[in-house]
């Protein structure tokens, strides 16, 4: 591969524009999604294999990797994560597409970056950032996929350090972390052993953990050692361990047997809390029973250091009803569990939440599905503060209860805190209930463009009459601009302005297109020609299956590429607006051939038939899956 490879465009799409960063597997370069608007994204490109390396491990590599991008372009669904719109291979190198960190209104920086420039930094800023890192990488541990032949529970992340670590700060003035290299590090990992006795360590040894450094099976507590390293260093602006040399040897000697020194022995510039240098040192322990067990854990730790004296903040009642179980099939629970709950509860109403979370967590370990054991351990979390916990268990309650008041509102109250309008999921709430509602408004919207859009054509025909051949044009432009307004006023939240300028250029190039192909068979001009009566300028121009076919075609792959990361649900929008468009039309055309009913009673058809069911099949489906 050229050593510089700027100016390629990477799988027929993102063309390369500079250089970003640079580490031991891979180069990042900022580059422009030549299919999207132009738009910035990031591409990482891993290095050849070194010289020692057979070809058939390495072609065993990257069909690892592959499999691992799947399943990182999804773990990018937490707003701690980065996320992954593309992977594949490039002159036989594997390539991941991310976003852009510093995309406006966004800047930052990677930790290490932050590090380097700023020195030790604040513990409130250390615990601020920590939480968040724990918030994802608890989703990532607990995240589980099927691949067909097999299935991944949970994604270990095998190579936390501040340069994965990226650093974005708002309009708002507030830091928001976003975990890189998900995938490549969790492929590296599992090959590390073997790799290892052929003279590679895949991984930073610097972050390390024990375990890893033997070679050893790793679970989540070897990325809470790894966390705890980054920490120290945040605190300190040092690294808790000194080898004699930085080998390989020395740092296995440092992480398997050298204790890491006090906080305290370094000149800080702020002091630490005793409560906080317990959790890192902690988080430093050889043994990795002694660490703290999850990421859930260590968030409630380190948000016990700076938590409010419970005198200060009196806790707050349940609400009334809260916890009732909505579904008859619920599982029934013993006289055991059901003491428990209820001690669960009291917890709650006292402000023992950590006590709460325990109890309620063992419990859905016994019974994982009942869902008050997650609304209840959701509301605690939410009280604690731990936003993208109580998110996950309000998640949890609707997938087993869907449409329950209480998780709903808990939803919407954390997604607030943790930036979920961020997330690349296209319905980052999504119900049963909630996809009915979003497929109703969209036939609603196509409806309404499809009833405004010919009646406002009809009224206006005298004024289109002076551009001549280009009045298919100017009328499929407006048509667009009103079928996009009304649509993205119902997807508002879910797509930006492009999807109007989309709709409208496909659907003014379709009837152009139209007039050109088979004038003689569509008759435009004749459909505005402003002596007719105004309803029969709107009923032909809705029955023409040709330029129904060219319009629905364009919006649908215009539409479908701005949907593009959703995979196989944009190929599923393209086939349905085209069918959508070629069929509505049809039967109109069909309508008109075979019958003298009241025109009033045809154009009803035609807007009914404009109402782009299918694609609220698509929409529906698409709710269910998210």
């Amino acid at each position: 591969m050229n050593p510089q490879p700027i100016g390629q465009l990477i799988g027929n799409r993102y063309r390369l524009i500079r250089p970003i960063s640079e580490g031991g597997y891979g180069q990042v370069f900022e580059a422009v999604d030549t299919q999207l608007g132009h738009e910035v994204v990031a591409v990482k490109l891993l290095r050849p294999p070194p010289p020692d390396m057979g070809p058939e491990y390495y072609q065993q590599l990257q069909q690892r990797f592959l499999d691992e991008a799947r399943v990182s372009a999804l773990l990018g669904e937490h707003p701690n994560i980065v996320q992954v719109r593309s992977y594949g291979l490039y002159q036989n190198q594997p390539y991941l597409v991310m976003e852009y960190l510093n995309a406006k209104p966004y800047t930052g920086q990677g930790l290490d970056s932050v590090l380097a420039q700023e020195g030790p930094l604040p513990p409130e800023r250390v615990v601020n950032l920590a939480l968040q890192i724990c918030s994802a990488l608890h989703h990532a541990h607990n995240f589980h996929m099927d691949l067909g032949k097999h299935s991944i529970r949970g994604v270990i992340h095998r190579d936390i350090k501040p340069s994965n670590i990226f650093v974005q700060k708002g309009p708002d003035g507030k830091e928001r972390v976003k975990i890189l290299d998900f995938g490549i590090a969790k492929l590296m990992g599992e090959a590390s052993r073997r790799l290892t006795q052929t003279g590679y360590f895949l991984g930073t040894m610097v972050y390390a953990s024990p375990e890893q450094m033997r070679g050893e099976k790793l679970d989540a507590r070897s990325d809470i050692y790894s966390l705890g390293v980054v920490l120290y260093e945040l605190l300190t602006g040092k690294l808790p361990f000194e080898p004699d040399t930085d080998t390989l040897q020395g740092w296995y000697h440092v992480h398997n047997f050298q204790q890491p020194r006090p906080l305290r022995d370094h000149p800080l510039p702020h002091p630490i809390p005793e409560a906080l240098e317990k959790v890192v040192l902690r988080c430093l322990e050889k043994d990795p029973a002694l660490r703290p067990a999850t990421m859930e854990e260590l968030a409630q730790e380190l948000q016990a250091v700076y938590s409010p004296r419970q005198e200060e903040t009196p806790p707050r009642r349940i609400p009334a009803g809260f916890g009732g179980q909505g579904t008859p099939q619920a599982p029934s629970s013993s006289e055991a569990d059901e003491k428990k709950l209820q001690q669960a509860v009291h917890w709650i109403e006292a402000g023992e939440y950590k006590e709460a979370v325990r109890l309620l967590s063992e419990l859905i370990q016994k019974t994982p599905n009942d869902a008050r054991y997650y609304l209840y351990r959701g509301l605690a979390h939410q009280r604690q503060g731990h936003w993208g916990l109580a998110q996950m268990d309000y998640q949890g309650v609707l997938r087993l209860e869907p449409g329950n008041p209480f998780a709903e509102q808990g939803l919407r109250e954390v997604e607030q805190q943790v930036g979920s309008d961020h997330r690349p999921t296209l319905f980052p709430t999504a119900t049963p209930w909630r996809g009915r509602r979003l497929a109703w408004a969209w036939l609603l919207a196509n409806g309404a463009a499809a009833g405004g859009g010919y009646l406002g054509l009809a009224a206006l025909a005298p004024l289109l009459v002076p551009f001549g051949s280009l009045q298919g044009a100017v009328v499929g432009a407006g048509l667009g601009l009103m079928t996009g307004l009304l649509q993205w006023a119902v997807l508002r939240r879910q797509v930006s302005w492009r999807w109007v300028a989309a709709t409208l250029l496909a659907t003014a190039v379709g009837w152009l297109a139209t007039d050109l192909l088979a004038p003689q068979v569509e008759g435009v001009i004749p459909v505005l020609d402003p002596n007719d009566p105004w309803i029969q300028r709107i009923l032909p121009a809705m029955a023409s299956p040709l330029r129904g076919l060219l319009v629905g075609l364009g919006v649908g792959g215009l539409q479908g590429i701005l949907l593009a990361r959703q995979g196989k649900v944009a190929w599923a929008w393209l086939l349905a607006a085209g069918a959508e468009g070629g069929g509505a039309a049809l039967l109109i055309g069909l309508l008109l051939a075979s019958s003298a009913g009241n025109p009033w009673l045809l154009l009803l058809a035609g807007l009914l038939a404009s109402t782009r069911p299918l694609s609220a099949l698509v929409l529906l489906y698409w709710c269910r899956r998210e």
